[in-house]
């Protein structure tokens, strides 16, 4: 199975040096659209966990995911994933609603940084039949320099929060923030109600893969571009493995 992970869907960059994270709704809506020209079905989270086995004969099937919950998110991807019938996983932050992303754009006063989902534009975007909301933690905090006790604060917190407020539109599903993981997060996880944990580390799911360490292809600007992502799927082998 191929997971692709984006972050920003914007018809104007905002920031341009997290150009490499932002794709366009135009953009986007292509990429969909080529991954089915190619032959792949896009598939949701939850049949994903419904199956007992999601690897098995999956290598035609694609995942796609959103880091962080921006507001973006809501505007520009929504209308996108509708249109086109898609489904899709965004990983949200229920310590920072209303907030803005201060991990790496604390240099920037409040008011530039990119705005996160208010909890009520979480909700409306929870709505679409397309949706599914996973956790990114509390606080998009480095998971690997945390100690025993600030790592279950980020699991099991951020899974109350969000199975509490938005039910049947929450999974269990985790993904590391920056992607970044240890041996001893593994270790907490695995005594944790996921399911599922999410890398960023480039490489097909297939049987066998540690269930909290599920990688995921990080999805460009560029890949907007039918040719560009045809290359990319080629390069590493994944139309036809």
């Amino acid at each position: 199975m191929l997971i692709f992970n984006f972050h920003h869907v914007e018809k104007r960059i905002l920031h341009p040096e997290r150009k490499h994270i932002t794709i366009s709704p135009q953009g986007l809506s292509r990429f969909i659209r080529t991954l089915r020209l190619m032959g792949l079905t896009i598939v949701s989270m939850r049949d994903v966990l419904a199956s007992p086995n999601p690897t098995q004969n999956s290598t035609r099937q694609v995942l796609l995911t959103f880091d962080d919950g921006y507001r973006n998110n809501l505007l520009e991807a929504l209308p996108v994933l509708e249109a086109e019938q898609c489904p899709a996983t965004v990983f949200v932050l229920p310590g920072r609603f209303a907030g803005t992303n201060a991990w790496d754009q604390g240099h920037l006063p409040e008011a530039e940084r990119d705005q996160l989902l208010t909890l009520e534009e979480m909700k409306t975007l929870a709505q679409s039949p397309y949706i599914t909301l996973g956790s990114h933690g509390m606080l998009h905090r480095d998971m690997t320099q945390l100690g025993d006790d600030d790592i279950r604060f980020e699991l099991h917190e951020s899974h109350r929060i969000l199975s509490e407020s938005f039910g049947d539109a929450y999974l269990p599903v985790f993904a590391y923030p920056w992607g970044n993981y240890s041996q001893r997060v593994v270790e907490l996880m695995q005594d944790s109600p996921y399911q599922y944990a999410f890398t960023v580390e480039t490489a097909q799911w297939r049987p066998g893969c540690n269930p909290y360490l599920v990688p995921r292809y990080s999805a460009y600007y560029r890949d907007g571009n039918p040719a560009v992502l045809i290359a990319k799927l080629l390069r590493h082998k994944l139309l036809f493995a």
